[in-house]
């Protein structure tokens, strides 16, 4: 039978496509599938009739005495048609096209790639050291972190490091959700010794992804723990991610509870913005766009949500240049980040507002203040701006001396001059308190 190549076996597509799938009879060592209708019959033998032929030869090497599949319209017995006598369990080859396919990493999530900055150094540490056999005195981890700070490119990285240095290793990767509906079909289908097995003895290490699924589901809950416990018993790895603490997921039971906040618990914060700048410029590579520093500063000092709205930020600039065959500049870098409405963040400074604010107080131009002019008014605007940034950003010395058009020395003296002269000049510090206060405001407006 001819066949296109074997569709994506997502869980969607299993859902759909395979679990309505009902096996009708053994037949001269041809297994016959029931169908819903012909559509439904002629779709799955054009993207899913490989997958059949895979399940038949695992059914095969158990010793099932079957050849072919072939697929057919189940009838739908009605009151003149009564059903005739069903298949003995026995008769049919058991063919695992119910399990959802395992989650695959993604090849990007390796240390190597991951960006380290002051937000997530202990982490990356915690991670990297739980991979390659340190003694942490426990060998769970629970990566802490919303959504799009990096804790699945982590969990991830982890399990990748250890098969590539331990290719024996059997490193079982699924989320929470993943793991209940493999135990409730287990337990439907009286298979719990297959799953227990699995879990407990054919597993060296365990990647859970949010954790904070399993939130009021006290039996899944309760057959977890039994599993961590035996993983634990025999020096197994875990790793848990969640965006909340254990003590703020709420309805964990007291024993589950108990052997997460027994783990390693890492948090990941979001990043300050000298790490955004370096995980834009490794998006930048690549994905090959080619982007002007300036630009990437703009945006760094802009996208403060994510890792992933940063990337998608990234394509959207690339794509509007390409499309409109204009070069990325600020100005395109503007139209994209408002197409994706984050043209502004709230509570997030950046110097150019900074400096805007500063000149209009002093009554001192952007070009007299970024110049070498030693005039005591634009001095002091000078100062008090790179002071205000040094208070308002997270950003370094050196990026904001870069905004200035001086070094990181110049801008510390400058911030320590202003702070030293604050304590003896009430005057100065009303100023700095209105211009911080001028500068929140435009920030909101």
């Amino acid at each position: 039978m001819h066949a296109a190549a074997a569709a994506k076996l997502t869980e969607p597509n299993v859902k759909v496509w395979l679990n309505p799938l009902q096996p009708l009879r053994l037949e001269a060592r041809t297994l016959y599938l029931g169908c819903p209708n012909r559509f439904f019959m002629a779709w799955v033998r054009e993207h899913y009739y490989p997958h059949l032929v895979a399940a038949l030869d695992a059914a095969r090497a158990k010793g099932y005495e079957v050849e072919s599949v072939e697929l057919e319209v189940a009838a739908t017995p009605g009151p003149s048609h009564p059903e005739g006598p069903r298949p003995r369990p026995n008769e049919l080859p058991h063919l695992e096209i119910h399990r959802r396919a395992p989650l695959r990493f993604n090849r990007r999530f390796t240390f190597d790639r991951f960006v380290v900055g002051s937000a997530n150094q202990y982490a990356f540490s915690a991670s990297l050291a739980l991979a390659e056999g340190e003694n942490l005195n426990t060998d769970a981890l629970y990566l802490l972190a919303g959504p799009g700070l990096g804790k699945s490119h982590l969990s991830q990285a982890i399990g990748q490091h250890i098969l590539k240095h331990q290719p024996d290793r059997r490193v079982f990767y699924l989320t929470a959700e993943d793991f209940t509906n493999e135990l409730i079909y287990s337990l439907k289908n009286q298979n719990m010794a297959e799953f227990k097995d699995k879990y407990r003895r054919n597993c060296d290490v365990l990647v859970l992804e949010e954790v904070n699924f399993l939130s009021g589901k006290e039996k899944i809950q309760a057959e977890l723990s039994y599993t961590l416990d035996c993983l634990n018993d025999n020096g197994k790895k875990i790793v848990f991610t969640s965006s909340n603490l254990p003590k703020d997921i709420p309805r964990l039971g007291r024993q589950f509870a108990s052997r997460l906040n027994n783990t390693l618990i890492s948090a990941i914060r979001p990043p300050d913005y000298e790490t955004r700048l370096k995980i834009l410029r490794q998006k930048a590579r690549e994905n090959d766009l080619v982007i002007p520093e300036p630009v990437l500063e703009f945006m760094a000092a802009r996208l403060t949500k994510d890792v992933r709205r940063m990337e998608s930020c990234l394509l959207s600039l690339g794509a509007k240049s390409k499309l409109l065959a204009r070069p990325i500049d600020l100005a395109l870098a503007e139209e994209a980040l408002r197409d994706l409405g984050e043209e502004e963040t709230p509570g997030e400074f950046n110097p150019e507002l900074i400096q805007q604010t500063v000149c209009r107080y002093y009554q001192v131009s952007l070009d007299d203040l970024r110049s070498r002019s030693r005039r005591k008014n634009i001095v002091l605007t000078r100062n008090v701006g790179m002071y205000l940034c040094r208070r308002l950003t997270d950003l370094s010395l050196e990026t904001i001396g870069k905004a200035f058009g001086r070094n990181h020395s110049t801008v510390l003296y400058s911030v320590n001059l202003i702070e030293n002269r604050t304590r003896r000049d009430p005057k100065l510090r009303g100023q700095l308190d209105f211009l911080t206060e001028q500068v929140k405001r435009r920030l909101a407006n």
